[in-house]
């Protein structure tokens, strides 16, 4: 009987330790196999959204068939403890990449980034158009954030929008990013440079942010050649100080919401804050995004420069003014050039600013 026992027994152990090495050999293996090429293109990227449970994600992954079993992805998980450290995000599925690579690459919170450049003078809706497609959030939620005054100014955005404070560069943002984030994200560099580069200047210009970026921005707008922003911003500093009109072009476009162009001088009649043929003083806001450069230039203006007029050649250089005689004569001559060569479209403009 106690020999039956014993024997028992140790088939019993012998079973164990069977299933035990076998289940270590075929745990060894899943872990230790590529993750498959998925079937789709949406199937190569993995989301994980705040708050998902790391059972979510696991179910996700056996969906997408990045793994073979849920289950074993959930014990491992638990085992090393990644299951407590859920990263949000989007993941990319990389080739050669083993199922234990996987998980502890998704313990770190390796998010796959995107690359996303912003020239300067670029609007915030076409800047938040990209931000949208490259990091795969809706645009929806960025635009009600980007014009969300409360918000805004909970995060010491001049305002009244965020048009003209996402600063021009090269970012690197995590897709899938919550909205909030990505958008603190693209902010922050810019109030870190008016900060540690701008602030001592703008106070002893005694010019606010807002007032700063908006000039800053119609500079961006007006300037062709990087070399002729000190003197456009010269100009202008000089027109508020006399308290003229700026009459810049790119605010009439602005306000007409009409991309970088032309200006007729039926345009110049638009009844809106922004136009600086109707209106005295700065516009309410930045019209674009405006680069270090044009924000440097004005608390940096041209020294000396008294002109208060200029007028574009057409080969993105101008002749600058100090009187409105000398502007005149600088627009007939521009004209007469391009009357000898080429026509002028009637009713186009290639003055700017104060031509009547």
């Amino acid at each position: 009987m106690r020999r039956r026992f014993l024997l028992g027994l140790g088939a019993l152990v012998g079973l164990v330790l069977f299933a035990a090495s076998g289940f270590l050999l075929w745990r060894e293996s899943e872990l230790g196999r590529p993750v498959p090429e998925p079937r789709s293109a949406e199937d190569r990227y993995l989301s994980i959204a705040k708050g998902d449970s790391f059972a979510a994600v696991a179910r996700r992954l056996r969906a997408q068939r990045w793994v073979g079993s849920a289950l074993l992805l959930r014990w491992e998980a638990r085992r090393s403890g990644w299951d407590r450290r859920i990263f949000p995000g989007y993941y990319r599925w990389q080739r050669g990449e083993t199922v234990r690579d996987l998980l502890a690459r998704l313990a770190r919170g390796e998010i796959d980034e995107a690359k996303v450049t912003i020239p300067e003078g670029w609007r915030a809706e076409r800047i938040l158009r990209v931000l949208a497609d490259s990091a795969g959030v809706p645009l929806d939620a960025l635009t009600r954030l980007a014009s969300d005054s409360a918000w805004l100014a909970r995060h010491d955005v001049p305002g009244p929008g965020i048009e003209g404070y996402l600063l021009p560069d090269t970012y690197r943002i995590p897709r899938g990013d919550e909205p909030e984030a990505l958008l603190l994200r693209m902010i922050t560099p810019g109030q870190e440079y008016f900060r540690d580069s701008l602030a001592v200047a703008a106070q002893r210009a005694n010019l606010s942010a807002r007032e700063i970026w908006t000039l800053a921005s119609i500079v961006e707008m007006e300037a062709a050649r990087a070399e002729e922003r000190p003197q456009i911003a010269a100009v202008f500093r000089n027109r508020l100080r006399l308290g003229m009109r700026l009459e810049s072009d790119p605010t009439v476009l602005y306000a007409l919401g009409r991309p970088p162009g032309r200006v007729l001088y039926a345009d110049l009649e638009v009844v809106s804050p922004y136009n600086t043929y109707r209106n005295v003083g700065l516009p309410p806001g930045p019209i674009c995004c405006p680069g270090k450069a044009s924000l440097r230039a004005v608390l940096h203006p041209a020294p000396g420069l008294e002109a208060l007029f200029f007028v574009a050649r057409g080969d993105g250089s101008h002749v600058f003014s100090a009187t409105f005689a000398q502007h005149r004569s600088a627009i007939r001559a521009i004209r007469d050039r391009q009357r000898r060569d080429r026509a002028t479209p009637e009713g186009t403009r290639v003055a700017k600013p104060s031509e009547p």
